[in-house]
């Protein structure tokens, strides 16, 4: 009678890439010792690829699939390092390629706000990466290459012990990756008149190896392809021709041969090829042009555009009730009329819903409801609700992502892999992140249900009422219980950036460790990081610092100030759970402070019973300390919530001053 040891290899492939945890391949391997080889050789492969969707890293399965499980349980658990994100003292600037000092924006009325872009590669192996990040400072942008990988580690090792270079525009970060910084200002350039609205990143795959390619527009109606060769010290731009009207919004289409859409102040799109073997004096004319919903709401005006595929082009708009339109690029250019418009009202309401549409962000293909063919995407705006929609389904919406808690205007949406999508919001410097997996289906992280069923809870004065999900008869259509994460604006500023919008976020890749949001004046960086996992990632496992008092103990406990705030420059963010309109959430949790606590058995106790990173810390279990007269640390204070998320405070941004 045959036994699961003696199957051939490519049937126990099969079988194991529908195993659900990697630790089913583990006790797996312990079976026998033909099966210990079949998991060495191609069970973690099988794993890797059949559970998670992941190619191209068979060579280091068995650390990919450590990474990325240990990445997924730091976003359950909420486990992550905030930093602000600084250029070196010098950066090579790419207008003379030369290492300048780097000031930011000067005499600006109000902090400048940050457009976001990034992307990574990975090289074979879990640990071998090389991540672009730019973004918008007022007339500038801010370029940072961050190399890891075994090369790197050799070259910091050689140069550890030697002094920094005056004009050195490089520096290792606190996970000793190595971060090079460029800076660009666009010549002849006034700070408020010209300020960069919009920046988007060329992928590998779209530009010349040799060169980053990085389009942006302006206020002042300036739209351009910057083309930089730092090995070449060469610099390129190529304008577009806009009729100087103010950039609202751009997209750049993800095909190998990538056309530039625009959205214009005068409420036309504009659509121009991108050809990087042209580069000469004179402005490229668009190759096709449309006006959006002039016909149907001529009060309403362009706020975002996205492409969906590579030829179908999203819109947002508003107010209006139908502030979504989706329209079919061919090949003269632009469909005549809108392929499909989206309806926001849900078909129980009594009446019309307007809205404005600030974002709109596609579904990558491999999460759930994600299409190759673009057909499903969010939208996030003024009313505060992110929906999903289809393009194959007669329905304005399939579903409502909605805080209870809070329901600010949605400035910005960033995919975490095939598990979530992170909302940045109007106020409070607050993210929201909601989860698009089905319920029971986290595989890495599992909490105690309460015995009892949970009662309603009356709504409160903190706790937000949106008519547009009372609507909603139709509950399933409803998903709520993410959870909220106050970031933390710049301290220099005045006391109103206390309370800036997320203007933008990004996320490299859906298996980065960073999630990057723009406020004002100021870009954070969070890396989904556990600082007291006994086994991290070992992506971020080159600068471990091990604590010399248990160094003689044999002990592998690390420093944890050491090894992730030597410069003391982490912050200590707030966080809530949003709960559901059943329970409301809003019991606030301040992270604490990087010392040796951190990795106490007492805090590791309390972090397993709530299933969260052990730096979260439950204010009510330090009355004691409160109450004896100690205050709360200023960069700890929680905002204070309005009824409705406090639309009447609402400071301009995305939508302007505009009321919708």
């Amino acid at each position: 009678m045959a036994t699961i040891d003696t199957l051939p290899n490519e049937i126990l492939s099969l079988i194991t890439s529908h195993l659900e945890r990697p630790r089913d391949l583990l006790y797996l391997s312990l079976a026998s010792r033909r099966l210990s080889e079949f998991a060495k050789l191609d069970g973690w492969k099988a794993l890797l690829r059949g559970r998670f969707g992941l190619g191209g890293l068979d060579a280091d399965a068995y650390n990919a699939v450590h990474g990325v499980t240990t990445l997924c349980r730091n976003w359950d658990r909420r486990g992550l390092i905030a930093r602000y994100l600084e250029p070196t003292r010098k950066t090579m600037s790419m207008n003379t390629w030369q290492a300048e000092r780097w000031r930011g924006p000067q005499g600006q009325t109000m902090g400048y706000q940050p457009s976001i872009d990034s992307y990574e590669e990975i090289y074979g192996a879990w640990g071998e990466r090389r991540e672009v990040l730019a973004w918008s400072a007022g007339t500038q942008i801010i370029l940072r290459t961050k190399e890891a990988g075994a090369n790197i580690e050799k070259i910091r090792k050689r140069e550890e012990r030697k002094d920094e270079a005056p004009d050195q525009t490089w520096k290792y970060d606190t996970f000793k990756h190595l971060n090079t910084w460029f800076t660009y200002k666009i010549p002849d350039s006034s700070e408020g008149r010209d300020d960069i609205t919009r920046v988007k990143l060329l992928r590998p795959h779209q530009r010349d190896l040799a060169y980053e390619d990085i389009v942006f527009g302006t206020a002042s109606g300036q739209l351009s392809l910057l083309s930089v060769s730092p090995d070449l010290a060469e610099t390129r731009i190529q304008h577009y021709k806009t009729g100087s009207d103010p950039i609202a919004d751009l997209s750049v289409s993800p095909s190998n041969t990538p056309m530039l859409a625009s959205a214009l102040g005068d409420g036309s799109l504009a659509l121009y090829p991108i050809r990087r073997d042209i580069f000469s004096d004179e402005a490229i004319a668009f190759s096709s042009e449309t006006k959006s919903i002039s016909d149907k709401a001529p009060i309403g005006r362009l706020r975002s555009c996205e492409f969906l595929s590579d030829d179908k082009l999203a819109v947002g708009s508003g107010p209006h009730a139908e502030p979504i339109e989706v329209y079919h690029i061919g090949p003269e250019g632009f469909s005549f009329g809108p392929l499909r418009r989206f309806n926001v009202t849900s078909e129980s309401a009594t009446r019309s819903h307007l809205t404005s549409i600030y974002t709109i962000l596609p579904l990558p293909s491999t999460a759930h409801g994600g299409s190759e063919a673009g057909h499903t995407f969010l939208s996030g705006g003024y009313d505060g609700i992110v929906r999903l929609h289809d393009m194959r389904s007669p329905r304005g919406f399939e579903q409502v992502f909605w805080d209870p808690t809070n329901d600010s205007p949605v400035y910005s949406l960033a995919a975490q892999g095939r598990e979530r999508f992170v909302a940045g919001v109007a106020l409070h410097s607050m993210i929201k992140v909601f989860d698009l997996r089905l319920a029971g289906s986290h595989a890495y992280h599992t909490i105690s249900s309460p015995s009892h069923k949970p009662k309603r809870k009356a709504v409160s004065r903190d706790s937000a009422i949106n008519v547009i999900v009372d609507d909603n008869k139709s509950k399933s259509l409803i998903r709520s219980g993410g959870w909220n994460l106050y970031l933390k604006p710049r301290d220099y500023l005045s006391r109103a950036t206390q309370n800036s919008p997320v203007y933008s976020l990004s996320i490299p890749s859906s298996t980065s460790q960073n999630l990057y949001a723009g406020l004002e004046g100021a870009v954070q960086n969070l890396t989904f990081h556990g600082v007291a996992d006994t086994y991290p990632d070992p992506m971020l496992s080159y600068g471990l610092v091990q604590d010399c008092y248990y160094y003689h103990k044999n002990s592998n406990k690390v420093d944890v100030r050491a090894s992730y705030d030597n410069d003391g420059g982490v912050l200590n963010l707030g966080m809530y759970e949003q709960g559901t309109e059943d329970v409301l959430g809003m019991q606030l949790l301040i992270q604490g402070s990087m010392d040796s606590s951190v990795v106490s058995k007492e805090r590791a106790d309390k972090a397993m019973a709530k299933g969260l990173d052990e730096r979260w810390i439950d204010l009510r279990a330090e009355q004691d300390r409160w109450s004896a007269g100690e205050a709360l640390p200023p960069q700890e204070e929680p905002p204070n919530e309005s009824r409705t998320g406090g639309r009447r405070r609402r400071r301009p941004g995305r939508g302007g001053g505009r009321v919708a």
